[in-house]
């Protein structure tokens, strides 16, 4: 991995598994739908801002616009509707939106084959089984078994089986368009402050939001670094690397998400936890020592060789771990 792509690796890891602090700070001055809103309008004004200053332009053709719409729909919009379709969904228990979360990987590599799409040889296999186990290692099925049985396991098992079939989407929307990272992550931002909006429809915007310097820092942190530039991130290594590699990142979220639960609320973190965060980077750098998307034997298309540089015009992202019911597509997607 090069240096450029070692740190957007890092970022994503950082940004994503931190990502249920700052939705706790942000949540402290406003409800999940005022948040959810506000949050995803910064990423959109933060995206046209990078767009129009590196060059880029949005795409014009409609049938571009409703490619995007189909990964905004799958990434974003369906973890909600079926918050609000399945009865006593609340997704309150964070260690199990974490697996499933963290499940992506290997949604991935199943779903690659009936996609006819290469995943990747031995090692990648190896790294994304070896990095799930560390995952239920940090937070064991075992250990009250009857919290996996639930309408918020289920939302959150069909979320992650559409994420991953949306990142061979984004891979294959990317390469047939001859699109931009950063214009993919842009229309995602978009997208999502009319989603957020059409919410609005059956929520209720409830009192004022009590604003502070903490939920402001929060909401800078969330709909700048995560909504857009983090997200923008992550896609260039979903096409660099391909869905299978690049989701690996998603078995380092829960390994900041324990280190930050004992760093800033004092929690508790067992030898099994311990264990499995070793296990899961353990997994994440076997993967990585996987041929590159490039190498013949490797698991995904060749990317457009092109980098994220500002340059001439050219035609064209929330884990997600939550709290809550808007904080569970938050934390998700993360952008």
């Amino acid at each position: 991995m090069s240096r450029g792509g070692l740190m957007r690796f890092g970022a994503v890891a950082l940004m994503w598994g931190s990502t249920y602090f700052w939705i706790k700070m942000a949540l402290g001055g406003m409800n999940p739908t005022q948040f959810s809103l506000v949050r995803v309008a910064i990423g959109a004004v933060a995206m046209l801002a990078i767009v129009v200053l590196t060059g880029a332009a949005l795409p014009r053709r409609p049938g571009v616009w409703l490619r995007l719409l189909l990964i905004a729909f799958l990434v974003n919009a369906l973890p909600v509707l079926l918050v609000q379709l399945v009865p006593d969904a609340t997704g309150e228990d964070v260690g199990v939106v974490s697996v499933f979360n963290a499940s992506v990987p290997l949604w991935a590599l199943l779903l690659a084959p009936v996609l006819r799409e290469r995943a990747g040889g031995g090692r990648t296999v190896a790294g994304v089984l070896i990095g799930f186990v560390g995952v239920l290692l940090m937070f064991p099925p075992w250990e009250q078994v009857s919290r996996w049985f639930t309408w918020s396991s289920l939302i959150n098992f069909v979320a992650a089986v559409a994420y991953g079939y949306a990142l061979f989407y984004m891979v294959r929307v990317m390469r047939e368009e001859n699109m931009r990272p950063l214009v993919l992550s842009a229309s995602q931002a978009l997208f999502g402050v009319a989603w957020a909006a059409l919410t609005l429809t059956w929520q209720d915007w409830g009192p004022a939001p009590t604003w502070s310097s903490e939920v402001l820092i929060a909401l800078a942190v969330l709909g700048i670094l995560n909504t857009a530039v983090v997200f923008t991130f992550f896609v260039r290594m979903v096409r660099d690397d391909g869905p299978v590699l690049s989701s690996t990142v998603l078995y380092l979220v829960p390994v900041v998400l324990l280190l930050g639960s004992v760093w800033l609320e004092d929690a508790p973190l067992t030898a099994l936890q311990v264990v499995g965060m070793v296990v899961a980077a353990a997994g994440v750098l076997v993967a990585r020592l996987a041929p590159t998307p490039t190498d013949p034997d490797a698991g995904a298309p060749a990317p457009d060789a092109r980098t994220d540089t500002p340059a001439r015009p050219v035609t064209p992202v929330t884990g997600r771990p939550a709290g809550s019911v808007s904080r569970t597509a938050a934390h998700r997607r993360a952008g």
